[in-house]
């Protein structure tokens, strides 16, 4: 989590290097007293230190995605609200909340409620239309595990996103420097295949069949945008949203998939150690 922390720092915050002598546009309603004069460079500096100090965290995130298909004219919404706390030593996390989906047809299925702890190289998911808890360890929990350390170099990513300073927004309220990128599909594509490539593990990409290969190859960014939130006096992120619109193309099938992403960050250095109850690891069922 930590360097999935600093992987997102770096790539908002690099691209504000070419105005490094500037210092945050103030927002409307700024007291002038309250402005700060650190610049791009210096805050890019003090957000990295503090990422890296970062040891747990609670997420609160909504998530409201659609999924549409081209050949057959289907829709699918998806509406996610989750809270999350995660400890990086030991490296833990508990999730809980809710999931809805509608389509044509299904407009009233209830919400489906949905707990998992990752502890101790075991993962234990629980949904109430399951009716039960399952736990994923072994091979399985191996994959995850890589999935979860593959991460990309940073400093790479400082080179690759310097092209996009143009589109970057440097700003300051009250109490937060507020960063906002906004670019064009067809700008970020190859970015976007670069850390792609990066972050699936070899293994993951050697089980997948050509189709699903070629799938994530023909992966077309439409547009994509992001607001970051860094706390004033601590450097801590306070929020992370995102706006996405992608289309992908499994087995020719054109499929859009717009997503909208809001993230809270709290209790940063605050959360207790994350423990599964006795009772879950009792009922849970070996897959």
């Amino acid at each position: 989590m930590k360097k999935w922390m600093m992987l997102l720092l770096t790539t908002l915050l690099a691209t504000v290097l070419v105005a490094c002598n500037e210092k945050a546009e103030p927002t409307e309603g700024t007291e002038k007293e309250e402005e700060s004069e650190l610049t791009a460079e210096e805050v890019y500096t003090k957000a990295l230190e503090a990422s890296e100090k970062m040891e747990s965290a609670e997420v609160d995130m909504k998530l409201e995605q659609q999924i549409s298909s081209e050949a057959d004219g289907v829709a699918m919404d998806t509406e996610s609200d989750f809270t999350t706390k995660m400890t990086l030593d030991p490296l833990a996390t508990h999730l809980k909340g809710t999931t809805k989906m509608n389509m044509a047809g299904t407009e009233n299925l209830p919400a489906m409620e949905m707990e998992m702890y990752l502890v101790d190289n075991a993962m234990y998911v629980f949904s109430d239309q399951m009716g039960q808890w399952m736990k994923m360890e072994g091979a399985s929990m191996e994959m995850i595990q890589q999935m979860a350390g593959q991460q990309p170099d940073p400093s790479q990513q400082l080179k690759m996103l310097k092209d996009y300073a143009d589109q970057l927004s440097f700003e300051q309220s009250s109490d937060e420097f507020i960063l906002k990128l906004k670019a064009d599909g067809e700008k970020f594509n190859e970015l976007i295949q670069e850390m792609l490539k990066e972050q699936m593990p070899p293994e993951l990409m050697q089980e997948m069949g050509e189709e699903e290969q070629q799938a994530i190859e023909d992966m077309k960014v439409n547009s994509m945008s992001f607001e970051l939130y860094l706390d004033k006096e601590t450097y801590q992120m306070n929020k992370f949203n995102m706006d996405m619109d992608m289309t992908m193309q499994p087995e020719g099938d054109a499929i859009n998939i717009v997503q909208k992403v809001d993230s809270t960050y709290s209790n940063i250095n605050n959360i207790d150690k994350i423990e599964v109850p006795e009772e879950v690891k009792n009922d849970a069922v070996v897959q």
